[in-house]
């Protein structure tokens, strides 16, 4: 998602070509109640509060947000993901019910319950 919305090279076409998945309703796009804040700070820094929030705006047109609950983080807490972020997604992103996690960082997802894939794999599986 950070690829597309910050225009990252040389993610950004099989990264858009992703999210477009989900805004063509190929797919149901969701994304980790926690990542919504992250990106919304990220944003902020490159257009400002304005500019973050229309974008977050459209992003919520076509996505549905994974519930970052407190069951979730303690979940995470002991999940074999070293990473407390990928935990939190990948326990968000199973209690979503979501088959599968896209993104860049698929090593740190080995151990995830819900399986992860690179874009150009998730968009050879459509």
């Amino acid at each position: 998602m950070l690829d597309v919305l910050l225009r990252r090279e040389p993610f950004l076409a099989l990264s858009a070509l992703a999210v477009n998945a989900a805004v063509a309703r190929r797919v149901d796009g969701l994304i980790a109640g926690h990542a919504v804040t992250t990106i919304a700070y990220l944003l902020q820094r490159e257009v400002g509060s304005d500019g973050a929030r229309d974008a977050l705006r459209e992003l919520m047109t076509d996505f549905h947000v994974a519930a970052v609950t407190d069951e979730c983080v303690r979940l995470a807490l002991s999940s074999p993901l070293r990473d407390f972020e990928d935990a939190v997604t990948q326990i968000a992103a199973a209690q979503a019910g979501a088959a599968l996690i896209v993104t860049r960082d698929t090593p740190d997802f080995a151990a995830s319950s819900v399986p992860a894939f690179l874009p150009e794999a998730f968009l050879a599986m459509l």
